[in-house]
Formats: structure tokens, C-alpha cells, sequence
């Protein structure tokens, strides 16, 4: 080529305009990796899309819709964030950061160190129960340390969540760590005040992407002996490993595919029913209840069990009505009873009467273990009756921390983060789990005395949850923690179980607007005793004490879909039964707090004159123990002590009724109700107790009672 051609070429490539060029980077989000696909031109933001994510609808995927083009618009990374949605919001321009570094390095990652200014700097962010208060130390070029003083996050679910992101960014150096699954509130809320820490000093948080090292699985099969197999580590599980070990020592084996212990149960609002005469003898028995027993004792029964059910409760109210008493009627049958028909009749009456004769002594045997009861006992959220007893510990504190700690104790190996992915059979006989740890290694848990599943509910998985009931479409929130996927349902139902009441799901109607999570209430207490729920129009429009899944579909012809639960200071302790603040909550907006109810009302936008007037209206029924308008029995204290309280509620997939088919041993039966042998299974994973609709306050009740009942069973002990 000529000279003259040369510098023909070399000056046209000078004015030529810089091509545009793609990069795809995935930083850390709320619930995991967010994988951005960004357009730099001349180091100017040109285009930004969100690829992959696996954040919130209606929260998270707010941010993802917002922010790309809000980015582009500016021409830069740095925009405001989705308000609700920062995490999601700040990984969006993270990525974008990360890419235009890339852009300015010739498309290679920047490999400078992030430079801080020496020191400790503090920032929060709002968490699952409280603010998560961090204390980052950094040197020049490190992360030293980092705090969370007065961690408020529960234990076992929170607290662990930030024990292992604190390693993991001390360790690496890298913000882009995943959320801990079960606990990504408090993941996303802990690593959105690390950041925050990180550029008070000085760092650029695009310096800090590295993703974290992945292991390599082992080659080959691990295997392990035990005499007994648990599969799940919540109430269920741990109530059958601590009743396993009690007083002989054996081996026993929990595995959890979650990375934190407790599952639903440490979630829970801890309200536990049971039949108490001694607890229940300050709770008067009115006219409104009397009329309730004849009405559920006088119909027609539904077939012969119903009626010798009836026949045993007549037997025993009679004998109540002949000793003279004012306290509330109670025993184990008219427990049975409830839960039958609150079930519409379509539970099986022997698993009914086995959970209710045996709750109360469930109930002593974990106040034995330590766990703390209150002496008030209250109605729940569709409980139907005041048997209900809340653990004073912060959500399922009360249950889990004891079992965990018994179990501790007494030898019981817990493995977390290792999924059961089918049973060992031999010989017609379940004698261990196959078993998939976190990076993919392979083991077999090979057990003397069979199984026990203990694996949860399915109300996570969208799938099975809508083939069981339509209705319930996948972009439907759960109260549930995220390993709630039927897996136990799954690995059974290839051997053979039978499944029952599997399209029976309950929607729990005082959640969370939008996170569809238990927490926020303005009260200490689980039951409705001493709160309404109003509309929009500040107008009841419902009995409170009505079943879940009338309550729902109240809820759902009101506006929005929503409701406030309206109380007053009676019944407002400094925390309430989730450990949160009170006063927090006000100043973040999750509850309302007002001297007044007319100012009440219009903090949260309804007529004042008709919060007063429902108000007044309560109260008057309160004094005649009489709702003549909605039907309500439940009545304790007027609300008429400022201040006063409103929360924000509305429905969330809370509970599902049906699962694996057992008998009262808790062994799993198979399609011709032959007993399986070697597999038993406890907990949110069977069926047939709570029939189409579960009383509030008998899920606690139920994994534990029946937790204890499938090790006895299966180890051959007396009952």
C-alpha cells in the first residue's frame, strides 16, 4: 500500500465516530443477581436492559421498569431510585457503572483497587424487623470490619443471613454477594447499608462486582448412616428429631435444603390453639357463644364419625352447663369439633381427634423445653374460638430456638443446604434420602428406622399451587418462606403415596400490602379481640372473627383490595410479636399513629366522620356483646384509648391444606391405603386435618403435635 493510502486510512479512522459497544454485567439485587445489558457509546449511556432477575413483581420490578430508561434519558448511571425499590434500583446503576468502567478500559474489567478513606463509617437500612445498623471499617484499600450493632433480625433467619455476607465481603472484597435465601429482606437491607458505608468512604461501588469464587462439587456419592432421617428442620422436624433423641441416644439425621433452620414455623406469628381450662377460666362464656355449641351440636351430622363427634361434645357441654361455671367452654372434642366443620367436613375425623387430644400436652412438653407462653389466651385470625396462646418471643423465636437448642443438646446432626431429591427404597421398605448439597455433590442418607418427611407446604411453588387451585395465579405474594415447593409431596408421590385435599390452599387475609409477609401489625397479640377492620370508606364491612376465607373474600370486594386493621393503645406494647418497633414502623410508614381518629382517618385517606361513627358503633356492641350488623362473637375492650393505630392489610397465600395421606401414626399410606413402610411425615406436607379451610392458630399446634407423634411411631416408642 502506498504512503499516500496509509494516511488516508489512519485519518479517516481518527474522524470516524466510535462504534458502540455492549456489555453485560450482573450485580447482587434483593433476591439475587440482576443481569444488565448496557450500551456505551462514546461513555455515554446509550441503552440499558434488565436480562435476568429474580426480584419482587409490584416491588422490585417497579426499579427494573424505571430506572433503564431513566438512566438513558440522563445519559448517565447516577439517577434517583424507585422509592420501595432501592436495592433493586442501586444494582440497576451499579451495573450500569461497571459497564462504562469496562468502556473507559478498552472493554476490560477495571482491575484498580477501590480506594477508601481510612476510618469506620455507619449507615442503616430498614430490614425485615427493624433497621439494620451497620459499622464498616475500611483501610486504603480494604474492608476490615464490619458491625451490625443492636441487630433486631431474628436469629436464626436474619442474624445468620448477616453472619455469612459479613464473611463473604470481608473475604473477597466484593459487594456482589448473593442474598441468603429464606432471609433476602434482611440480605438486601444489610448489603444496601454496607454500600452506603462503602461510599461515605470514598469507594465506587463498580470496583466492588466480583462475583464470589464457586465451588466445585466432589465426584462420587457421600453416604451416611443414622438411626433416623428427618427431611425439614421446622417445627415439624425439629419437634420429631428432639422427641427421637429424648432419654436413648441415637443418631439422628435433619437434613434442610434452606440455608437457615426453622422453615415456616420461625416465620409464623406463633399462636398456638389448644383447650386450657386453666388458662381459659378468666374468659366469660356469653350467650353468643352458649348459642354457637347447640348450633354446631344440634344439626345434622354429615356421617356416623361427625356424629359420635357431637354426641362426645353434647356429653361434655352438658356436664359444663350442669356444674354451674361462667368461664368458657372448652375441651378437646369442641377443639375437634371446630376444626371439622371450620373445614367444611371434609377432613378426616380421626387425624382431627389425634391432633386435638393430643395439642395441650404439645403445648407443656415445649414450655418444658423453655418455650415462653403467655397466660392471656385470645381468638386468632379465624381460630373461631378463644383457645389461642401466643408465644412471647419474636415471631417463631418461642418454638424454634428451644427445639433447636433441646436438639443441640441431645446429639441431632443438622446438614442446611442439602435438598432431598428422592427416597432410598428396599425391599418395599424407605430406608434413606437421596441428597444434592448446595455446589452439586451427591449423598446418600441411609436410615435404620425409615423417614420422616417433614419437608413444609407447596405454596411456593406456582406450579402444583395452581394445578391444585386455579385460582391462584402466579403473580399471587405468600406469607411463606421461599422453600415451601412440595418436594416432600414430589419425592413421595414417586413411591407410591396417596395425596388428599391438595386443592385445598388458604389465602390468610391481614398480611403485608405487596411483600404478602405477616409483620407490621400494630399489636403484641395474634387475635382480633380488641381490633376492627375498616375499608377505604372507614366502614367495617366484615366479622372479625369470621373464617379466613370468608374474611378474604370480604376483603377482596372492598376498594384496592385492602383494609386497615384499626386498635387503639390498649393493647400497643414497645414491640409487637415480630420484635418490631412500634415506633419505627410509624416513622417508615407501615402503620399509622394518631392522637385522634379523625386525624387518623385522614393519614390514611378515609372519611373522618365515618371512622368515628364505626368506632362508636363497635364500642356500643362491645358494652352489649352484640353485632346485630356483621354477626361478630368476639368482643373484649373498646377502642377508645388514644393513640390510635391503623395497618395496612390485605390477603396472602398463607397456608395449603392438603399434602401426603396418613393415618393417627403418622405413616404415609399409598394409593389402596396400605401403610408405606418406613416413611412417615408430619407438618404442612400432609393432609386431611384442617379439611378445606385451617382454623388460625392450628398450624403450630398441628407440625408439632404430629412431629412428635411420627418419631414415636417410627422408633416404636409409647405415646
Amino acid at each position: 500500500m502506498k504512503m499516500k493510502t496509509l494516511i488516508a486510512v489512519a485519518v479517516a479512522a481518527a474522524v470516524a465516530p466510535a462504534m458502540a459497544a455492549t456489555y453485560t454485567e450482573s450485580v447482587a439485587g434483593h433476591n439475587g443477581p440482576v443481569a444488565v445489558q448496557v450500551t456505551v457509546e462514546k461513555g455515554v449511556v446509550k441503552a440499558v436492559k434488565v436480562l435476568k432477575n429474580q426480584e419482587t413483581k409490584g416491588i422490585g420490578s417497579k426499579a427494573i421498569d424505571a430506572i433503564p430508561g431513566a438512566i438513558v434519558k440522563a445519559g448517565k448511571a447516577d439517577v434517583a431510585a424507585v422509592t420501595g425499590a432501592t436495592v433493586t434500583s442501586n444494582a440497576i446503576m451499579t451495573a450500569v457503572k461497571s459497564a462504562v468502567a469496562k468502556d473507559k478500559n478498552g472493554g476490560k474489567a477495571a482491575k484498580a483497587l477501590p480506594t477508601y478513606k481510612p476510618g469506620t463509617y455507619k449507615a442503616k437500612a430498614y430490614g425485615s424487623n427493624g433497621w439494620v445498623n451497620v459499622e464498616v471499617t475500611v483501610d486504603e484499600h480494604r474492608i476490615k470490619d464490619i458491625k451490625t450493632p443492636e441487630l433486631r433480625e431474628t436469629r436464626l433467619m436474619g442474624g445468620m443471613a448477616v453472619e455469612r455476607l459479613t464473611s463473604e465481603i470481608e473475604k473477597y472484597q466484593t459487594l456482589n454477594v448473593d442474598s441468603v435465601s429464606g432471609a433476602t429482606v434482611t440480605s438486601a437491607a444489610f448489603k444496601k447499608a454496607v454500600g452506603d458505608a462503602v461510599k461515605q468512604a470514598g469507594g465506587d461501588l463498580s470496583l466492588l462486582q466480583t462475583p464470589v469464587p464457586k465451588k466445585r462439587a466432589p465426584k462420587g456419592v457421600k453416604t451416611e448412616k443414622a438411626d433416623l432421617v428427618i427431611v425439614g428442620s421446622g417445627g415439624a422436624g425439629l419437634a420429631a428429631a428432639v422427641t427421637a433423641t429424648e432419654g436413648a441416644k441415637r443418631k439422628v439425621i435433619v437434613i434442610e435444603k434452606m440455608p437457615v433452620i426453622g422453615g415456616n414455623t420461625l416465620r409464623c406469628a406463633s399462636a398456638f390453639n389448644a383447650a386450657d381450662p386453666a388458662r381459659q377460666a378468666k374468659l366469660p362464656m356469653t350467650d353468643t357463644l352458649k348459642d354457637a355449641v347447640v348450633k354446631a351440636i344440634s344439626e345434622k351430622p354429615a356421617n356416623a364419625e361427625h356424629a359420635k363427634l357431637m354426641a362426645d361434645v353434647k356429653e361434655k357441654y352438658e356436664a359444663y352447663l350442669k356444674s354451674g361455671s361462667k368461664s368458657l367452654f372448652d375441651c378437646p372434642e369442641w377443639h375437634a369439633l371446630q376444626t371439622y366443620n371450620g373445614g367444611d367436613k371434609v377432613g378426616k375425623i380421626p387425624l382431627i381427634r389425634t391432633y386435638a387430644f393430643h395439642v395441650k400436652g404439645t403445648l407443656d412438653w415445649l414450655q418444658g423445653l423453655g418455650a415462653p407462653v403467655r397466660d392471656r389466651v385470645s381468638q386468632g385470625a379465624g381460630a373461631l374460638w378463644q383457645r389461642t396462646h401466643q408465644f412471647d418471643a419474636p415471631a417463631g423465636n418461642a418454638l424454634i430456638e428451644p427445639l433447636l437448642k433441646a436438639a443441640t443438646k441431645q446429639g441431632v446432626k443438622i446438614i442446611t443446604g442439602m435438598k432431598a431429591e428422592s427416597l432410598i427404597v428396599k425391599n418395599g421398605k424407605v430406608v434413606g434420602v437421596r441428597a444434592t448439597d448446595t455446589i452439586g455433590g451427591k449423598y446418600a442418607f441411609n436410615s435404620k428406622n425409615g423417614v420422616i418427611l417433614a419437608t413444609g407446604g407447596y405454596s411456593q411453588n406456582k406450579k402444583m399451587r395452581q394445578e391444585s387451585s386455579p385460582v391462584l395465579t402466579p403473580d399471587m405474594v405468600s406469607t411463606n418462606q421461599p422453600g415451601a415447593t412440595g418436594d416432600g409431596i414430589v419425592m413421595a408421590r414417586r413411591i407410591g403415596a396417596d395425596t388428599t385435599g391438595m386443592n385445598y390452599v388458604q389465602v390468610y387475609p391481614l398480611a403485608t400490602p405487596g411483600s404478602g409477609t405477616l409483620q407490621g401489625r400494630a399489636r403484641k397479640m395474634s387475635g382480633l379481640d380488641d381490633v376492627i377492620d375498616v375499608n377505604k370508606n372507614g366502614q367495617r364491612f366484615v366479622k372479625e372473627d369470621a373464617r379466613r376465607d370468608v374474611f378474604v373474600a370480604a376483603i377482596k370486594k372492598q376498594p384496592g383490595a385492602m383494609c386497615y386493621d384499626i386498635n387503639d393503645s390498649q393493647i400497643v406494647e414497645k414491640t409487637n410479636s415480630f420484635n418490631e418497633d412500634m415506633e419505627t414502623l410509624v416513622q417508615i410508614g407501615r402503620i399509622y399513629k394518631a392522637d385522634t381518629l379523625a386525624e387518623l382517618a385522614k393519614k390514611i385517606g378515609v372519611p373522618p366522620k365515618n371512622l368515628e361513627e364505626t368506632v362508636a358503633e363497635y364500642n356500643k356492641q362491645v358494652e352489649a356483646k352484640n353485632d346485630p350488623k356483621f354477626g361478630r362473637k368476639l368482643f373484649d375492650k373498646k377502642i377508645e384509648k388514644g393513640p390510635f393505630y391503623a395497618t395496612p392489610r390485605a390477603p396472602s397465600i398463607h397456608h395449603t391444606m392438603g399434602g401426603l395421606l396418613i393415618d393417627t401414626h403418622a405413616r404415609v399410606l399409598n394409593k389402596q391405603g396400605k401403610v408405606i413402610k418406613g416413611l412417615y411425615a408430619a407438618g404442612e406436607v400432609t393432609g386431611g386435618i384442617h379439611g378445606s379451610n385451617r382454623l388460625g392458630g392450628n398450624a403450630t399446634a398441628d407440625v408439632t403435635t404430629f412431629g412428635r407423634i411420627a418419631a414415636k411411631t417410627a422408633l416404636g416408642l409409647k405415646d
